[in-house]
């Protein structure tokens, strides 16, 4: 009996290879027959899946999109504002839940490395375009679903500014500890005063 494969397990086991890898080295230093070797496969196998480096981090790419906009629409399905003490602990929690995560999860770590080829690569360029346009708009249902038909576009763009930025601040370790748990709070000071 033929051996049977789940061939998007496969793909998100050598996208998670890849991310392993450029968090070693430089992006343009990581190689297919160094992502094959991290995966635990040979080159050829690896070319089963991703024919050329463009492809899979194109792939990776477009897995970012796909898992972000998952979760964002999970954690706000999962999360009963009624749960929280108020506006600013509902939206902290979820800063939170953007900082930390959930253990297990296969969360792409790497995407400000990929970002920067949208400088070189029209098409990652596009699809980085497509990803903040998909996370706003899904903010923007999100919020919508909470805070009433008020809450819009605007309110989105600054939460997908704030998402982006929790990442990148995170993935560098620039956060301080416990910051992320009232992102939303020290801003309001700001706005406060």
């Amino acid at each position: 009996m033929p051996l049977v494969v789940d061939k998007e397990a496969m793909r998100l086991e050598i996208l998670m290879a890849f991310q392993r890898c450029i968090e070693r080295k430089p992006l343009t230093k990581v190689s297919l027959r160094d992502i094959a070797a991290e995966a635990g496969m040979s080159h050829a196998k690896l070319l089963n899946y991703f024919d050329s480096r463009d492809a899979l981090v194109v792939s990776y790419v477009r897995y970012t999109k796909d898992f972000m906009t998952a979760k964002c629409k999970a954690w706000f399905a999962g999360h009963d504002r009624e749960n929280y003490e108020s506006n600013l602990a509902y939206l902290n929690a979820f800063m939170a839940y953007v900082a930390d995560g959930q253990p297990g999860e296969e969360r792409p770590n790497a995407t400000t490395q990929t970002y920067v080829l949208t400088h070189y690569s029209s098409e990652i360029a596009q699809l980085v375009q497509a990803e903040f346009q998909e996370w706003r708009d899904t903010m923007e249902q999100c919020l919508i679903a909470v805070y009433g038909p008020e809450t819009g576009r605007q309110e989105a763009e600054a939460m997908m500014i704030l998402i982006a930025g929790t990442f990148l601040c995170n993935y560098v370790g620039a956060l301080s500890p416990g910051k992320h748990e009232d992102i939303i709070g020290s801003l309001g000071r700001l706005a406060s005063s």
